[in-house]
């Protein structure tokens, strides 16, 4: 469901790492919010809640928006990562981040069906992060008036295209499905943005 068109995609090509260790990793997000609940690693993985609270000011409209200010929460923790990609991106507008959603009013940068991700493999291979913010259940399917998606086979496609040592940063209610063969498990972080608004799951993952 639509293409790249004509549409010309930047993606950085500074020299990128993947090798920071866990502790590495909360110590540069412990910098970059000293005031803020710190994270922890217990038996190697990563663990923690980012408590981000509403904007009630200029809160989006949109249905199921990534959280406010979340995407500066998730950053610190992979400062070796260059080149991002937000998959299932909204209405997400940012200069630095490629976009990916199926709804072409949302003018993404790579407008497609998710189920066609595989084709993008030029564009992934360059990507160090990418940040996943899919529907959680089959009510917001509906809300978005898309069919609902194998998130399996998602995580699947995205290990196939994926180059090694680059991040996933999954975004749900529930934790996916993945295989220990292709994905190395990294963590979990509790997201909770203000009263009457669903916990979600931050599952953190590396590309073998």
């Amino acid at each position: 469901m639509g293409s790249l068109g004509s549409c010309q995609i930047y993606i950085p090509r500074k020299k990128f790492h993947g090798s920071l260790t866990p502790e590495d990793r909360i110590r540069s997000y412990g910098k970059a919010f000293p005031k803020y609940a710190p994270l922890h690693i217990f038996n190697g993985y990563l663990y923690g809640v980012m408590q981000i609270g509403n904007m009630y000011k200029k809160c989006t409209g949109y249905y199921g928006a990534y959280p406010h200010k979340l995407k500066e929460r998730i950053l610190p923790l992979f400062p070796d990562c260059n080149s991002i990609i937000h998959l299932f991106s909204g209405e997400i507008r940012d200069e630095g981040t490629l976009t990916f959603d199926i709804d072409s009013k949302l003018n993404p940068k790579i407008c497609d069906d998710v189920r066609n991700i595989a084709k993008y493999i030029e564009i992934f291979r360059e990507i160090d992060l990418v940040m996943a913010d899919p529907p959680y259940d089959k009510s917001d399917f509906e809300k978005y008036n898309c069919k609902p998606f194998n998130k399996t086979q998602v995580i699947r496609d995205l290990g196939s295209i994926m180059k090694s040592g680059s991040f996933l940063t999954w975004l749900d209610t529930r934790v996916p499905m993945y295989s220990k063969k292709t994905w190395r498990h990294l963590g979990y972080i509790g997201v909770i943005v203000s009263t009457n608004h669903r916990i979600r799951c931050l599952s953190l993952y590396q590309k073998i």
